[in-house]
């Protein structure tokens, strides 16, 4: 009597896991492609088939597994197979060089990522931590280098800017002092004026715009006075 099998589909991320679990004999040959096709009926870059737990009675399996790697390609995905036993290894023998293998989800992509990382000249291990070769750390170093010189350069923009403006802030400052200072000498010298008659009303003075030279203006007045 055969055993039953079962065909669990279970998506993980991205990643979609299905597990095969107990004997899988040529009369149930549909009916495993007919589900698989439907397990790799949906969206996702990788599909990990687990056979771990499969015990695999005819070669004709080996097909539908080809058929699926195929069908995976068209559609830019990726089918691995999840196997730790070498002996179940050695069912997949015919197509050893075309069928992709790895012990788990998780390893596929730790190794995957440090593959990609080597590529660019970048090496990791447990004994000796990152490491990196000789190229690409000068890269880096440029690349360092170039950030601390335009750090350095927008520090230094921004405290000369703060010192300019710093100083057109003191000489402003200085600026209304020294205004306030002539306003009060001025204000002192007009009284002396009023008194001897020698400067008008406001609205007299304003007649005769901004004054800047008191000479001046008081020839000014002075001649208004003897045309009147």
């Amino acid at each position: 009597m055969q055993k039953e099998y079962e065909i669990i589909s279970e998506r993980q991320g991205d990643d979609v896991v299905i597990t095969l679990k107990g004997e899988f004999y040529k009369s149930n040959l549909a009916n495993v492609r007919e589900k698989l096709e439907q397990s790799i009926d949906c969206s996702g870059i990788f599909f990990f088939l687990n056979v771990d737990k499969a015990v695999f009675e005819d070669n004709c399996f080996l097909d539908i597994f080809l058929d699926l790697l195929n069908a995976l390609k068209k559609r830019s995905a990726k089918l691995l197979f999840i196997c730790t036993n070498p002996e179940k290894l050695e069912y997949f023998t015919k197509y050893s060089a075309i069928f992709e293998f790895t012990e788990s989800r998780k390893d596929y992509h730790k190794l995957k990522l440090l593959g990609q990382l080597k590529q660019v000249g970048i090496f990791y291990s447990k004994k000796t931590g990152i490491r990196v070769t000789p190229s690409v750390a000068i890269v880096l170093a440029f690349i360092l280098l170039g950030w601390f010189l335009t750090l350095v350069g927008i520090i230094y923009n921004q405290n000369k800017e703060l010192a300019e403006r710093r100083a057109e802030v003191i000489m402003l400052e200085n600026d209304v002092k020294r205004s306030l200072v002539e306003i009060d000498r001025l204000q002192a010298s007009i009284g002396p004026l009023q008194n001897l008659g020698l400067v008008g009303s406001e609205q007299e003075r304003n007649s005769f715009g901004t004054v800047r030279d008191w000479m001046h203006y008081l020839d000014m007045l002075d001649s208004a006075r003897r045309e009147n």
